[in-house]
């Protein structure tokens, strides 16, 4: 697995994050990835997840997954 993504932010300027983790959840049926800015000293670790057809990222709509994340 690559441990890079390739973010397009809403100014339209793209940041390479680091991919901290992926998984699967059986519960919600969905794909999830958490990533990071390597260069962001913050360390804030962004939870979404994602359609395996179009690669597509997905804020995370429920209490539930937030607390999976």
């Amino acid at each position: 697995m690559d441990d890079k993504i390739l973010i397009t932010k809403e100014d339209g300027t793209e940041v390479e994050m680091t991919i901290l983790l992926t998984f699967d959840s059986e519960d919600t049926g969905r794909n999830y990835v958490l990533y990071y800015d390597e260069n962001d000293e913050s360390g804030e670790v962004f939870p979404f997840y994602f359609d395996e057809n179009d690669h597509s990222l997905h804020e995370l709509e429920t209490e539930e997954e937030w607390a999976m994340a």
